[in-house]
């Protein structure tokens, strides 16, 4: 790089044991503070949601096919045919019935999912199941969740169980006898499943061809798949499924993530803020820089320089603190979200699904962070030397 040009200059400003140097390097300090505390930060955000979002894919499937006006829907041979063409995609249909599922003692409101008997393997709720039976083969057999067994008093089942499922008749009328109103099948739990609350507290399964039959409705709510993205999905059921739309776990759950998103941009607005007053140090230093440099910038004119020249230089000096304040920032930040995912030095206590507090390093958002410094940076050395004057007097004012 030329010696005289204007970013040379103004890194050769940086040096020495002057007041402003020391001023500018405590500016730098803290920039690199306020960097590194919005990068761990926003990665403690990011490590918060991507462990909601792993553990929502447990409670829904990887894709949800449902019915865009919200209603049941038939499924086609044509449906069946295009989700089957692909043999690395898993697919289950589900019908749901609200209903009221009692014991001899208690009761509960229930969402029972209809999906077929052969399939209960496949999907992910049976992956843990606290209390198991050997098959039966009895009729109305049901899987409870967790929480749905515990609110009927079964933390255990021994096989001599009866519940019984109760919902009102679509055709009731104004029929005032309420024994009729109802219909009414016996269950037997067979096994008790735990996979997440929202799921456990109000979920059971029964066969898929069982709840038809009880409803007298052979359409069904949703189709649950794996193996494939939401766009990969939607093009195998292509000009069959039109009504039909896709839905991510993100997508069933977008209240959750719009609050954990609307808390992130908040406190990335107040981080951005922080930085901004981190940096404002920064221009107090570069005007003090430029004021003890009189004799220097007065030289720099005599040379040949033109204010415009002058200026830039000490404007590159903004520039190299803020970078250095950056990078190291970017460094400490870094180093800081790698020592908490690696040693988990913050504690959540006991009764997490994590000992220790989540962290997520996304490097394309700390470049965006290290971009914003020197944005600010490139700001504030742009107001400190907007005004900076260096007439050939300064030679005379020094001598």
């Amino acid at each position: 790089m030329n010696p005289s040009h204007p970013a040379k200059l103004g890194g050769r400003f940086l040096r020495g044991r002057t007041l402003s140097t020391y001023v500018t390097w405590a500016a730098a300090a803290g920039v690199t503070v306020g960097t590194s505390a919005m990068i761990l930060v926003l990665s403690a955000f990011n490590g918060l949601e991507e462990l909601v979002l792993e553990t929502y894919q447990n409670v829904h499937p990887e894709v949800t096919l449902v019915h865009r006006e919200g209603s049941r829907f038939d499924l086609t041979s044509e449906h069946i045919a295009a989700l089957e063409s692909d043999s690395g995609l898993t697919w289950i249909p589900v019908q749901s019935q609200k209903a009221l599922l009692r014991s001899a003692q208690r009761e509960v409101l229930v969402t029972v999912e209809g999906m077929p008997q052969p399939l209960w393997t496949a999907h992910p709720w049976m992956d843990s199941l606290t209390s198991a039976l050997m098959p039966q083969g009895y009729p109305g057999v049901t899987y409870l969740g967790y929480g749905v067994a515990g609110q009927l008093g079964y933390l255990e089942l021994s096989g001599r169980e009866s519940l019984e499922l109760l919902w009102p008749r679509s055709d009731m009328g104004a029929s005032f006898d309420l024994s009729s109103a109802f219909h009414r099948e016996i269950l037997s739990p067979e096994a008790i499943f735990f996979v997440h609350p929202q799921i456990d507290q109000q979920h059971i399964v029964v066969d898929l061809t069982t709840l038809q039959g009880w409803t007298h409705d052979e359409r069904i709510d949703a189709i649950h798949c794996w193996g494939r993205t939401k766009e990969e999905v939607l093009a195998l059921v292509g000009s069959h499924g039109e009504a039909l739309m896709g839905q991510t776990p993100e997508d069933r759950e977008a209240a959750l993530f719009r609050v954990m998103r609307s808390e992130g941009m908040i406190t990335s607005a107040i981080l951005a803020f922080i930085v901004l007053l981190a940096s404002l140090g920064l221009y107090s230093a570069t005007v003090l820089l430029g004021m003890e440099k009189v004799q220097q910038r007065a030289i720099l004119r005599a040379m040949g320089m033109s204010e415009t020249q002058v200026r830039r230089s000490f404007w590159w000096s903004a520039m190299w603190v803020s970078a250095v304040g950056g990078l190291g920032g970017w460094i400490l930040g870094t180093l800081l979200v790698w020592g908490q995912s690696t040693f988990g030095w913050v504690k959540l206590g006991s009764g997490y699904v994590v000992e220790s507090y989540p962290m997520a390093f996304h490097a394309g958002q700390s470049l965006v962070v290290f971009a914003f410094v020197l944005f600010v940076g490139a700001l504030l050395g742009w107001g400190a030397t907007a005004r900076l004057q260096s007439p050939l007097s300064g030679l005379r004012g020094q001598s």
